[in-house]
């Protein structure tokens, strides 16, 4: 997988490889879906093998999130009495919800049809997906109930985890497609931020909107195009 980490990479560049990575993870999933036989060596391995490639997918999109709003992100994390390095942050539900309390864009919002205007500028349809925060954090939570070795000692947690890994494919296949819809064509929207002059609770307007295209599935292109948002 692609190396984000640098910091010398702008923010819009560092965002399109981690959504090339989540494209890769994305064939991965559809390869495995697609195959006659399992590709590990059983089913059920084989689900396991999607489900964290759904994981750090979510994951991915977290980390997003912050990408678009690193100042503002940086500045709540740094109220906190423990823990302010928001570098260190690893927990999807916690980076989300944070982020959430900073802006009304911390999901990417997924985009339809595009519409050429008669005064020449485009226009994108809604995505006919909707982004949700529990759904994102219920995908990863569900994700991580498959990456742990149940207690055998406990009767209970292994028939939930029977009936778990009987409904696993059908559960996948509907969570990925959800995903999918989210995030093939989708707006990730930054807010406008002056670090020591700003709220980062108070509203603010878009600054910057990064349209990202995923493109045909069997490639790791990545399109992005770099707009001007609009003040809602």
């Amino acid at each position: 997988m692609n190396d984000s980490s640098d910091p010398s990479i702008q923010p819009h560049e560092r965002y399109r490889v981690a959504m090339v990575e989540i494209k890769q993870r994305l064939r991965a999933i559809d390869r495995v879906l697609g195959a006659k036989k399992p590709r590990t060596l059983t089913a059920d391995l084989d689900n396991e093998f999607m489900w964290l490639q759904v994981r750090k997918i979510v994951e991915l999109v977290a980390f997003g999130g912050v990408m678009a709003d690193e100042g503002r992100y940086a500045t709540l994390r740094a109220e906190a009495k423990d823990n302010p390095n928001y570098r260190r942050d690893w927990k999807v539900g916690q980076i989300l919800r944070r982020l959430a309390e900073i802006t009304p864009h911390y999901l990417p919002r997924p985009l339809g049809d595009m519409l050429l205007l008669k005064d020449g500028t485009k226009h994108f349809e809604a995505g006919k997906e909707k982004e949700a925060l529990e759904r994102f954090v219920e995908i990863y939570e569900v994700a991580g109930e498959f990456l742990h070795a149940p207690n055998p000692f406990d009767e209970e947690g292994v028939e939930r985890r029977r009936l778990l890994i009987e409904q696993s494919r059908v559960r996948l296949e509907t969570e990925v497609k959800y995903l999918k819809d989210v995030l093939w064509i989708h707006v990730k929207i930054g807010l406008a931020f002056e670090p020591g002059k700003d709220d980062v609770r108070l509203p603010a307007n878009p600054e910057t909107a990064w349209i990202v295209l995923l493109g045909p599935a069997d490639d790791d292109e990545v399109r992005m195009a770099l707009a001007n948002a609009m003040p809602e």
